[in-house]
């Protein structure tokens, strides 16, 4: 631990006293909220429309697709372009992406979904390197850039809490539909945020000939190159890789797992999310307390251990229930038939509080990596190394989401679980061996 980390608490106060830094985070936080209504509808509607495992895994790989095909060359754009800008039209393209999704009715019709998925996909790969390339921007002090990661973090505690459980709750009693709406709208929102940003403009002085496609290509290198050159950003690709081998597969398996195994519907599928909220919120609040006593090697190798022993833990989590604790409350019916609350005390208890474990575990993992790589790269090449790194895990990701699709029915969703929770904790004991702190590129 550094001597600035132990004279330099992790303080918020004047992250809240940014004007620019809270507009983003503001803008963002409502944004995630709603890209929970489109993330828990399309999947149960897809799950309900087909009853299939494979068409479920198409619709995740259909958006994960553009991370692998698309990030690198939007890296090179991101790096070119007005950021801030980037970001105000991605938003404002994907509010009307996703009201192509009130088009489906029909099984036949489930290829709109994987067709808006790839596009919203396709938009997103300029918005979020904008996004990661702006945030040491605005908030310009190292030693608040963690800080300041954390909070984006909380971005996804917020809408971990409150998205699900508004998404779960409103499919519930309006249907799918209204999923796509809210979306839409927090898109919008976040775009209006967003424009009351000042951005320093660090890719003016970028030569505008680089529009011709050799020169497009050669700094898509330049930024892999870099990448590999540096030895904590090739920790962090191996470590990433890693995670990505064994969320791949959950990412396809949780709709299908939760509601075959649990009997689940769409208020309980937003109280699991919402448990990972409450534990990104722990998670959120000791980060001060961890960043006093660990390295952020430590923070993100223990971190990513923490996620997969918990991932490993739901794979085998019982459906005990409220009603097994009290067995007057139990309800001869099945559990299509119950009213929601009646659903909602039959949640497996243990379920739940593996969930909160793993949001605890993902909040220092997650800032503690982020803030690596932003130190580790200057900033005119942030969107070019970003997005290679990000079209590399991916491809790993791509790898377990292909092989949970063709074969999570056969050896079990409860398998893949545990499975996936295994590869995930040995990533982060690799982690622990391959990564090295940086030097500061601020």
């Amino acid at each position: 631990m550094s001597k600035d980390q132990r004279q330099n608490p992790l303080s918020h106060n004047q992250l809240f006293g940014n004007r620019n830094f809270m507009a983003l985070w503001i803008g963002q936080t409502i944004s995630f909220v709603g890209d929970y209504f489109y993330w828990l509808a399309t999947p149960i509607m897809v799950e309900r429309l087909t009853g299939s495992t494979v068409m479920v895994g198409l619709s995740v790989i259909f958006n994960a697709l553009p991370m692998l095909l698309l990030g690198p060359v939007a890296g090179v754009f991101v790096d070119r372009w007005d950021r801030k800008r980037t970001m105000i039209v991605a938003d404002l393209l994907r509010a009307l992406l996703v009201l192509l999704c009130l088009l489906v009715q029909r099984p036949e019709q489930v290829w709109i979904y994987y067709l808006v998925g790839f596009s919203m996909s396709c938009v997103s790969r300029f918005f979020f390197p904008s996004q990661n390339a702006v945030l040491p921007l605005i908030v310009p002090d190292q030693n608040q850039l963690l800080a300041a990661n954390g909070l984006m973090q909380m971005v996804q505690t917020v809408g971990l809490v409150v998205g699900p459980a508004l998404a779960g709750f409103s499919i519930a009693l309006w249907g799918e539909r209204v999923a796509f709406l809210a979306d839409s709208l927090t898109f919008l929102l976040s775009a209006a945020a967003i424009l009351t940003i000042a951005v320093p403009r660090t890719t003016q002085g970028r030569q505008v000939a680089g529009r011709r496609l050799a020169a497009v290509w050669n700094e898509m290198v330049a930024g892999a190159a870099y990448m590999f050159g540096s030895a904590t950003m090739v920790g962090v690709l191996i470590c990433l890789a890693a995670v990505q081998l064994g969320i791949g597969a959950i990412n396809v398996a949780w709709i299908p797992f939760m509601q075959r195994t649990f009997g689940l519907e769409a208020e309980g599928l937003g109280a699991v999310d919402a448990s990972q909220g409450v534990g990104m919120v722990i998670g959120a609040a000791v980060l001060g307390t961890l960043m006093r006593r660990f390295s952020k090697r430590q923070m993100a190798g223990w971190g990513i251990v923490g996620i997969g022993v918990a991932i490993g833990l739901i794979g085998l989590a019982p459906p005990f229930s409220l009603v097994d604790l009290f067995p007057t409350l139990q309800v001869e019916a099945a559990v299509a038939d119950l009213a929601m609350g009646e659903r909602l005390l039959r949640m497996p208890l243990l379920l739940l509080l593996y969930s909160v474990a793993l949001g605890v575990a993902l909040v220092p993992a997650q800032s503690a990596l982020i803030t690596m790589m932003q130190l580790a790269v200057p900033d005119l090449k942030r969107g070019r190394v970003g997005s290679v790194l990000n079209a590399l895990t991916t491809a790993a990701g791509l790898i377990s989401m292909a092989a949970a699709a063709a074969f999570g029915e056969a050896i079990g969703l409860r398998t893949v679980y545990v499975l996936s929770g295994s590869i995930v904790a040995v990533a982060g004991v690799l982690g622990l061996v391959v990564l090295r702190d940086p030097e500061s590129h601020l």
